[in-house]
């Protein structure tokens, strides 16, 4: 088994704490239980099982049960969007406060203690520094919510026995300390197993002093940390916020979040793109940016319908990342070598470079001297005859080396090959439009943790680390296929990107057009819908009703000024190609609302 910081043998021999001290005394036991009853479930000797009770643990156990009474100061919760992101924890302990974030994923703590001098780095558990009780309590509350990925009913069941004990004034030495054997067991045991089973936690972070993240006061301010469920207890420091925050921040918020300042080089820098900073973020692109950020995830994948934003998302990560963007979009004959490169036309021929030839004249009154200036060598006694045919020779290979040097056609990187020399954010279009879903699966050599893969040129092309690959496509949409299941697999995430609502759709439409009317904008933009799920039920082909189709109609009717002149050009126009088409929704969703 690992060895695990907050379980070294000097933590072993600290006091126990009160009331488990006296507890022990009462029922006349010892720190070693050899009973099978009070080994957990994940004691797997056959032979010799021993459990000990875990002072650190029981300190911890003590603290989180204080939380949840309110007879104590500190707050425990979790941050939870689609899924839970972080655990987070005030702990006090000898008259400091333990501000504690931790990530699963990565199983890192970031944080700090606030004391009477000001903030200070979290400590690493080292003798007569700290034991680590107040990480012991983090796994412990994590342990004990069913919405929790690191949830465990044994620890959860006992855990309560124990508070059950605390309520009623420890009345059960026997029945209390069995519970405290089996929790000591249970986390330690779920700490120290196999890297593919254990708690999640990453052991450098607690050897030396400063390895863990601080939290600056912007973040906690901005709420990027703050706790909005399975609340116990009160926060000081950490602000509780409702999730209806997530969605909201703008480019600007989350360039101060998110910025990795990562070098870009010189050349590169004009393609970070510059949307403006007022637009608000995803919660799917915030997702993205955490996983980023948190973890080596570098693969991910959006679908939905045209218009739905997943392009702009790609664009806003790179700002916010502060990354060049690059964009490669498939078609349905992309093949597997136009993935990684093209031919195309030299248009940059090398020029003439032949030395001009003698006149005439010159070969007759001075032969050598014209024969020198092709060849470079000079010849006094040499003939005109002579000379005129060694000049012939001389112009004939020179002009062959040329025009075998020259090319008619040139060898192009993709812009996949390009993005995959830096750090970056590569979008790559439509991916579904390929014809051969299995094209894509030329890309998986680079997809994988090897990340990288052989070009045309015999050259070995390496990935970079922070490479960030996006594909966003339809899956809905006519001539769209399949994906082969390996590339799928090597998705970090895959969000499927459902229609904007009306709402959405006018809150987008009012930051990128400027239009303020919200009254109009509510009627487009459910005329909008309403073309679009008439498309559906009629099953009407090549007709396209979207985002996209608003935000035209809206920076026409800006234009023009003309309602129902804008909405034919711009959404009608393009739902219906069929003039009789074309009419009913005309006559259906336009005409009795708007007037001729």
């Amino acid at each position: 088994m690992a060895e695990i910081s907050m379980y070294q043998a000097w933590t072993m021999k600290l006091p126990l704490p009160e009331p488990f001290q006296k507890l022990m005394e009462q029922a006349k036991g010892k720190r070693v239980s050899y009973a099978d009853a009070d080994c957990s479930c994940y004691n797997k000797r056959e032979k010799g099982k021993m459990t000990k009770l875990h002072p650190p643990t029981l300190s911890a156990i003590l603290g989180l049960l204080e939380i949840d009474s309110g007879t104590a100061p500190g707050g425990c919760g979790i941050q939870k969007r689609k899924e839970v992101d972080y655990f987070l924890m005030e702990y006090e302990k000898e008259g400091r406060t333990y501000i504690l974030v931790y990530n699963y994923r990565n199983g890192r703590f970031a944080g700090q203690v606030q004391t009477e001098k000001g903030m200070e780095s979290l400590p690493c558990v080292v003798p007569g520094k700290d034991t680590g009780e107040e990480y012991l309590a983090v796994l412990a509350y994590a342990s004990l919510l069913e919405i929790s990925p690191l949830y465990d009913s044994e620890f959860s069941n006992h855990f309560y026995a124990l508070g059950h004990q605390y309520q009623n004034g420890w009345t059960d030495p026997k029945e209390a300390l069995h519970s405290a054997f089996v929790c000591c067991d249970n986390l330690y045991r779920r700490l120290s197993a196999a890297p593919e089973e254990a708690i999640p936690l990453e052991q450098s972070q607690f050897c030396e002093e400063g390895k863990m993240e601080r939290l600056s006061h912007f973040k906690i301010q901005l709420g990027i940390y703050a706790p909005n469920d399975h609340i116990w207890g009160t926060f000081q420091y950490l602000t509780v916020q409702n999730t209806t925050t997530v969605g909201q921040r703008t480019i600007a918020d989350m360039k101060e979040l998110y910025s990795c300042n990562w070098d870009v080089p010189e050349n590169s820098r004009s393609r970070i793109p510059h949307l403006p900073e007022s637009y608000r973020v995803s919660e799917g692109a915030e997702e993205i940016l955490q996983r980023i950020v948190d973890t080596p995830a570098r693969m991910f994948m959006l679908t939905g319908s045209a218009g739905g934003g997943k392009t702009t998302d790609a664009k806003m990560i790179a700002q916010i990342l502060g990354l060049p963007y690059y964009v490669f979009t498939c078609g349905p004959d992309t093949d597997e070598l136009s993935l990684l490169s093209s031919t195309v036309p030299n248009m940059g021929k090398n020029p003439n470079t032949l030395p001009e030839f003698p006149r005439f004249e010159d070969m007759q009154m001075d032969p050598a001297t014209a024969l020198a200036v092709i060849s470079g060598s000079y010849e006094a006694e040499i003939g005109a005859e002579d000379a005129f045919q060694k000049i012939m020779e001389a112009a004939y290979q020179k002009g062959y080396e040329q025009a075998k040097n020259e090319k008619d056609f040139l060898l192009k990187e993709s812009e996949i090959v390009k993005a995959c020399r830096e750090a970056c954010v590569l979008e790559i279009q439509e991916p579904s439009a390929i014809e051969k879903p299995g094209t894509l699966v030329r890309l998986n050599s680079l997809f994988d943790d090897g990340a990288c893969t052989d070009l045309v040129n015999g050259e070995i092309l390496n990935r970079n680390p922070n490479t960030i690959v996006i594909m966003t496509t339809n899956l809905n949409y006519a001539g769209c296929q399949g994906f082969n299941a390996s590339v799928i697999s090597r998705m970090a995430l895959v969000q499927h990107r459902e229609d904007l609502s009306v709402e959405d759709m006018v809150q987008r439409v009012m930051e990128r057009t400027g239009f303020a009317d919200e009254e109009l904008l509510l009627f487009m933009a459910s005329v909008v819908k309403k073309i679009q799920k008439h498309l559906e039920q009629e099953e009407i082909q090549g007709g396209i009703c979207g985002y996209r189709e608003l935000e035209n109609w809206v920076w026409s009717y800006q234009t023009t000024g003309n309602l129902l002149k804008s909405v034919k050009n711009t959404v009608i126009s393009k739902a219906a190609f069929l003039p009789e088409d074309r009419e009913i929704l005309m006559d259906t969703y336009i005409l009795p609302h708007v007037s001729e």
